[in-house]
């Protein structure tokens, strides 16, 4: 499950279309309103029946008796409460407010996460994680080590937990290593893990004599799932990420 799922839980009865970048998550409601005009729109938006309410201002715009409204929320305004009631399967959500300070409008219900469409803005996944370092060193004439850095951007106010991760790392059509983890801790803003890895020896040896025959860089793979612990429901995170290959003695 992505961020761009995680947060599509915004979505309602209405029709929807989320748009998910580094910092926030825009999203445009549209249902049926007969007469509604345009204008701004302030109002307050709960999730999954917490009585947390965040305020929400935007844009309606009316046209053929719907009205779509813009609206976009800061992924540090997220209370915790609305991740502590997640679901892997559906949502419950409230959206209320006024269209020009006149039009009143109350959406709310439920709705499964695959009747949502999202889009995930520039980068993608690399805003939130990144492969920062490959680090190989040479123990033995036939040995190497590798010491895997990847940064994870949380945008949240609070923390999460993750609860394990597993990977693979892999170059030039050779798998060249597994690893797993377990129970760390992703504090607000930028947080760096190091990966612990199991490598294969002779595909690695080989990936790296190639490499050093043709003078180009080694490219690595790393993919794998993340999976972070919710109180109802953990959320599987997939690890896609490219980087260069650094090699020591």
């Amino acid at each position: 499950m992505s961020l761009a799922a995680l947060f599509a839980s915004i979505a309602g009865a209405q029709d929807i279309r989320l748009l998910v970048d580094a910092q926030h998550v825009t999203a445009v409601f549209s249902g049926a309103m007969d007469g509604a005009p345009s204008g701004p729109f302030a109002g307050n938006l709960s999730l999954n029946r917490s009585s947390s309410e965040i305020p929400v201002t935007g844009n309606a715009q009316a046209s053929l008796q719907r009205v779509r409204i813009t609206v976009t929320i800061k992924y540090s305004d997220v209370p915790q409460d609305w991740l502590n009631r997640y679901r892997s399967y559906d949502f419950d959500y409230r959206l209320h407010g006024q269209i020009a300070g006149a039009r009143n409008v109350d959406w709310a219900g439920s709705k499964r996460y695959d009747e949502v469409e999202a889009e995930t803005k520039d980068n993608g996944g690399s805003d939130f994680m990144r492969l920062t370092s490959i680090a190989l060193t040479q123990t033995t004439p036939k040995d190497m080590s590798a010491k895997i850095q990847v940064s994870i951007q949380n945008p949240l106010s609070f923390p999460l937990k993750i609860a394990s991760a597993s990977y693979r790392l892999s170059a030039k059509d050779h798998n060249l290593g597994s690893g797993s983890m377990k129970a760390a801790n992703l504090h607000p803003a930028q947080n760096t893990l190091d990966l612990p890895i199991d490598l294969d020896q002779a595909a690695l040896l080989a990936v790296v004599a190639a490499a050093l025959k043709s003078g180009g860089p080694i490219t690595a793979h790393l993919q794998g799932t993340l999976v972070i612990a919710m109180p109802g429901a953990d959320v599987e995170v997939p690890i896609d990420l490219t980087g260069k290959v650094s090699l020591s003695k």
